[in-house]
């Protein structure tokens, strides 16, 4: 344990996000302080933690003991006499993510939206993800001035096809770009040029749940052939998810389902426009596609970190995290642990990379990593057939600052 405070220098990974390269603050805490402890924290006034090194945050992610329901010990120090405070529109949609529940709340609700995500189900769209990949990338094509490759490509591939999955009727999938940007900001951390869509984020969940109650409703008069009837009929049959469930998992998928691949496609194609001789590789062999995204999740995750409570006390390389603190496991971070990989600072498409921390562990691995493997896959393969001179037009893109979820705001680019 490190035995002098080390705050100003986890502060300073806060800024390094926005200028999208937190990686040299990762190295100096693996290397020196790779179980950080900070200062008291929520919930139940115990250090935080922060985890750096790959085999500490596959170890805690898999752990019994952390959790996400820490609202169950933050109740434990409450003031008894104090009520307890009432749930923000937000809050009460969020309460039923299977992303904020433990076992069993959260085993019975992923099992119902697990149907869509096999990868036997998943290897089904490759047709329509590849025929929308044509058609995103012809309309690029025709434009005369450069493009933006996040608005126009990374963005709008996801989503148009987790909306077809769900059943949102494609007219009605651009609002979902202005609903998705304040969920993502509820759940990243509150930096001030955020403070905006932190405040209207209860807004838009209200806007957002009554859109999609009233297309369960719909659904169930009249169901089609889509993951939200199937969800609707599920709930009507077995009794195993009540509406507000149904609506918030119906929430979770659409924007876990493209937020995450947005930055995937976004990401990788800014890093190999930095280093040329990745991006021609995989023009001369676009084959190389599987490998490419795997390299890319782990080069440049579009997740970097993610967050657990203890709910006992956790021994972990020798430290006892205390019941109760709070712990940030950083993904990006262990990602590039010089333990585990070799040369990790070095993108190389041809790595043979056989496990990454971009999608989690445990029993929150990300439900949705065969669809956005794929989304990828065929996102890279058919830019790169498609646009082998693509060129940057500013080699120094606006990032999200958030720590989090890690993408970049836009990516100007000519189609060569």
């Amino acid at each position: 344990m490190s035995n002098h405070p080390l705050e100003r220098r986890v502060f300073s990974i806060s800024g390094s996000f926005a200028k999208g390269n937190p990686y040299p603050d990762y190295a100096w805490f693996r290397e020196h302080d790779p179980i950080s402890f900070g200062e008291p924290d929520w919930p139940q006034g115990k250090p935080a933690v922060s985890l750096f090194r790959f085999r500490d945050v596959h170890d805690v992610l898999r752990h019994p003991q952390a959790g996400v329901e820490g609202w169950k010990l933050s109740a434990e120090v409450r003031d008894p006499n104090e009520p307890a405070p009432e749930p923000t529109p937000y809050g009460s949609v969020a309460r039923n993510f299977m992303l904020f529940n433990d076992p069993p709340n959260h085993t019975r609700l992923r099992r119902i939206a697990n149907m869509a995500f096999t990868p036997r189900q998943v290897a089904k769209l490759r047709p329509e993800v590849e025929s929308i990949a044509d058609y995103l990338i012809a309309d690029m094509q025709d434009a005369s001035a450069p493009v933006d490759l996040v608005r126009d490509y990374c963005y709008p591939l996801p989503v148009l096809v987790i909306g077809k999955i769900l059943g949102v009727p494609e007219v009605d999938l651009p609002k979902f770009r202005y609903w998705a940007s304040v969920l993502a900001a509820a759940i990243d951390f509150e930096f001030e040029e955020l403070s905006d869509l932190n405040n209207n984020r209860d807004a838009a969940t209200m806007e957002l749940y009554q859109y999609l109650s009233d297309l369960m409703k719909a659904r169930r008069a009249n169901p089609q052939d889509d993951l939200i009837s199937q969800m609707v009929q599920a709930e009507t049959d077995e009794g195993r998810m009540s509406h507000e469930e149904l609506v918030a998992t119906a929430i979770l998928l659409l924007f876990a389902g493209h937020e995450t691949t947005t930055n995937l496609i976004g990401n990788g194609t800014f890093v190999m426009m930095r280093h040329r001789d990745q991006w021609q590789t995989l023009v001369d062999q676009p084959e190389l596609a599987p490998t490419a995204v795997e390299e890319l999740l782990r080069y440049e995750s579009p997740v970097q970190l993610t967050t657990r409570v203890a709910m006992d006390d956790i021994e972990l390389s020798g430290e006892t995290i205390p019941r109760g603190s709070q712990m940030m496991i950083f993904l990006g971070s262990a990602n590039r642990d010089p333990a585990v990989f070799d040369d990790p600072e070095r993108l190389d498409i041809t790595r043979e990379v056989k496990r990454t921390m971009a999608f989690g562990m445990g029993i929150h691995f990300c439900l949705g990593s065969p669809l956005a493997r794929l989304e990828g896959e065929v996102a890279f393969a058919k830019l790169v057939q498609a646009a082998p001179g693509l060129e940057l037009v500013n080699d120094e893109p606006k990032w999200r600052p958030g720590a989090v979820l890690h993408g970049l705001r836009e990516l100007p680019v000519t189609m060569g």
